[in-house]
């Protein structure tokens, strides 16, 4: 009775699970062994977007940079030629005063100068009355000498003829005179006047002060012409061309001065007129001279002396040179080409000149070739790419180079 039980108990609790475990494997296993293969298919290397650079070679006329102060061509220290009191400053005598030639800007006590000329113009008189004597004298005594008895041996002596009394009274009236022209200046010194047009930069006397000869009175310039001393270094002369003073000293090279303002850049154009003689011995670089005119008056805006100023020098034209913006350059003079195949390809160039952003080609690409400048880790030649260029014009590797 106990065994019946037993055998009723299995059958109603585990059997059946057992069974429909049993059932879901078994449809498992035929499904899995009935699915179809699944197709195989290559890996494909993604397409890699790189920014772009569109080639352009044309005719391209080459510029170099440089910095200097702005100089006046003719600066002037005043000095007093004269002793005396400052009795007048003219009012323009200031510094920044504007002033033209012939305007007098100094007045010295010439009183004392006065009186010397005065003396000097009564000591000329004089000498002149003295030969004038001496002249008669001498008509006297050749009309005394040819009534003698010597008047028949011959012609009179120069002694009879008082000429050494006639030198001598010439000599004096020259000392006289030159005397008189001396004291004649000395007056006019005591009035200084500006022998050009110019503006005052600096004043160092005052009405009252007591100046000798010497004593320093002001500083003044000329305002016709602004000059700018440009350093060129060696590297840069081959891009230029400019006078040397022997060959072409009558040649003159466009300049392009700048400086900025707090809201904008001022420009001033000027011309290199010369160059000096010799290198610098210390920086090694030879001394362009450019030339401003009316630095004042001729622009929008003044150019001040003493100003620092930005210049860009016209230099020497290639007929056929593109310009590769350095990112794109790989070391050794090497870029990545994007062909036609949208693929890269390894290219060597001919840099003729390099500045902080571009360097300058003459060989080793053509006309609307299209360069990769991202940077990109272990390029192969041949890795296909997708590339947009720089100005923003999106092209895909389905539009080629149109």
């Amino acid at each position: 009775m106990i065994m019946a039980w037993y055998r009723s108990f299995l059958g109603s609790k585990f059997l059946t699970p057992a069974i429909i475990l049993i059932g879901g494997a078994l449809v498992s296993v035929a499904l899995f062994l009935s699915a179809p293969e699944p197709e195989k298919r290559e890996a494909k290397s993604p397409v890699i977007l790189v920014d772009a650079f569109r080639i352009t070679k044309a005719p391209l006329t080459m510029t170099v940079q440089s910095q200097g102060e702005v100089l006046a061509r003719t600066r002037t220290t005043l000095v007093s030629e004269v002793s005396g009191v400052v009795l007048q400053l003219n009012e323009i005598f200031v510094a920044g005063g504007v002033f033209t030639a012939g305007e007098v800007l100094i007045v010295i006590d010439d009183r004392h100068y006065i009186a010397d000329l005065e003396r000097a113009k009564a000591n000329v008189a004089s000498a002149r009355t003295r030969l004038a004597e001496e002249k008669g004298l001498a008509e006297y005594a050749i009309f005394d000498w040819k009534n003698s008895r010597m008047a028949k041996k011959g012609e009179p002596s120069a002694l009879a003829r008082r000429e050494p009394q006639i030198l001598e009274a010439k000599a004096k009236l020259d000392s006289a005179l030159a005397e008189l022209k001396r004291k004649r200046g000395d007056l006019e010194r005591t009035r200084v006047v500006a022998v050009y047009d110019g503006m005052v930069e600096e004043r160092k006397v005052d009405v009252g002060q007591y100046v000798t000869p010497g004593t320093p009175l002001g500083v003044v310039f000329s305002t016709d012409i602004a000059e700018v001393r440009l350093p060129i270094p060696l590297h840069d002369l081959d891009f230029l061309n400019l006078p040397d003073g022997i060959r072409n000293k009558d040649h003159r090279v466009p300049v392009e001065l700048s400086a900025i303002g707090r809201d904008q850049v001022y420009r001033w154009f000027g011309e290199i007129v010369r160059t000096e003689a010799v290198m610098d011995r210390k920086n090694r670089v030879l001394y362009a001279i450019a030339e401003v005119k009316d630095p004042y008056t001729g622009f929008r805006s003044p150019l001040r002396i003493g100003s620092y100023v930005n210049a860009v020098i016209s230099g020497r034209q290639f007929d056929n040179i593109a310009r590769i913006p350095r990112a794109a350059v790989r070391p050794g003079n090497k870029i990545w080409i994007v062909n036609k195949k949208s693929q890269l390809e390894m290219r060597l160039i001919n840099p003729v000149r390099a500045d902080e952003r571009f360097l300058y080609v003459d060989s080793g690409v053509v006309n609307d070739e299209i360069i990769s400048i991202t940077p990109l880790e272990n390029p192969l030649p041949g890795t296909e790419v997708r590339f947009q260029l720089t100005g923003g014009l999106q092209l895909s590797t389905s539009d080629g180079r149109d």
